[in-house]
């Protein structure tokens, strides 16, 4: 079975961080009191910070929670224990089940539940189906709930309820209602049909417009990473390095939601960048380049960075590659502010790296 996620809400990596202490939970819990949607974007700190569990004990307990505040629990939840992160969601569905939003934050906990977890995949991956199958009948004119069940689509295997012919029909529908992020659709399509030519023409256009360049990169650049088409990826995401946005008024709405956007694929591009030097063995210094641009973008940037990389895992990148670039007093003074993480994957690396260093240093 291939791995199942649905545009999992949460940062890339799950990061377990300490509990609190007595009087930092005596200060979440007087917060909680006065919680309001406002709130959500202070917390939005905390999360930047990887501060998982100062989110949960602030709003765990706050009553008739909004939209938002839901979403940032879960969101946390997902760094800290999915089985809590899949009770929340549940909770979110009871509170607002005629919010198709609720049912797509429900589809990313199973999606992320079903990659955790062998046994129990299958079941999960239904249950991802339905609340996004769901989220379609809730909100119909919506592009957000063709394109997350597009995704499910093309992502789960024919078991668990994938169907190529679906995700085609989707595309179309997608289409219809958004001219460009049909083409961004079908171009998916396309790829996981094996057409590769004919979503890199559509890519090719959609690189040419100054609109939707940084995104068409982005993606099509991951593509050809997760093919192990380490050339064309470089290549691709290489540009991302010089390109610049205009920061923006957040009192302008919908000027803000367009550079948010644009900004974090920008910032997820540099980061896919330095993942190719670390996958490929090659490209080292503009792997190290972009990871440090990625680093400092991540923080000052004032864009919700939810569904970005983690610093942690950024500087465990970013570790790799100056290694391998034989800079070791570097590496090792920026392993120091690597935090520990439960995650197997992320464990091992850094366990090795540590390792590396060491052995180097003796030399």
């Amino acid at each position: 079975m291939r791995k199942f996620t649905v545009s999992a809400l949460c940062a890339c990596s799950f990061i377990l961080i300490p509990s609190m202490t007595v009087t930092q939970s005596h200060a979440a819990a007087q917060k909680v009191a006065t919680a309001s949607a406002d709130d959500v974007e202070t917390l939005k700190t905390y999360f930047k910070k990887e501060d998982f569990n100062y989110i949960v004990e602030t709003l765990d307990t706050v009553e008739s929670k909004s939209p938002e505040q839901h979403n940032m629990l879960i969101s946390a939840l997902m760094n800290i224990d999915l089985d809590d992160a899949e009770e929340a969601a549940e909770q979110f569905i009871a509170d607002y089940s005629d919010n198709y939003k609720a049912y797509h934050t429900h589809a990313s906990v199973m999606g992320a539940q079903a990659s955790s977890s062998i046994f129990s995949a299958l079941g999960y991956a239904k249950k991802a189906k339905k609340s996004l199958e769901t989220a379609v009948e809730i909100a119909p004119e919506q592009v957000a709930v063709y394109q997350a069940l597009l995704q499910f689509h093309l992502m789960a295997p024919s078991i668990a309820g994938g169907d190529l012919d679906e995700a085609t029909t989707l595309a179309q529908t997608i289409s219809k209602l958004d001219v460009t992020e049909g083409q961004f659709a079908t171009a998916k399509v396309y790829l996981e049909k094996d057409k590769q030519a004919e979503a890199e023409a559509i890519f090719a256009s959609l690189i040419e417009d100054d609109s939707t360049h940084i995104r068409a990169r982005v993606e099509l650049g991951s593509f050809y990473l997760g093919d192990e088409q380490y050339a064309a990826s470089y290549d691709t995401l290489l540009p991302l390095s010089d390109t610049d946005l205009a920061v923006v008024s957040k009192a302008d709405t919908e000027a803000w939601d367009t550079y948010q956007e644009r900004k974090s694929n920008l910032m997820y591009g540099k980061y896919r960048l330095g993942q190719v030097a670390v996958e490929s063995g090659e490209y080292t210094d503009s792997g190290i380049n972009a990871l440090k641009s990625y680093l400092e973008d991540y923080q000052v940037t004032t864009i919700d960075t939810k569904g970005l990389p983690g610093a942690n895992w950024a500087r465990l990148r970013l570790a790799e590659l100056l290694l391998n670039a034989d800079k070791v007093n570097e590496a090792q003074n920026l392993v120091e502010t690597i935090k520990e993480d439960s995650d197997e994957r992320f464990a091992k690396t850094l366990k090795e790296i540590k390792k590396a260093i060491k052995k180097r240093a003796a030399v």
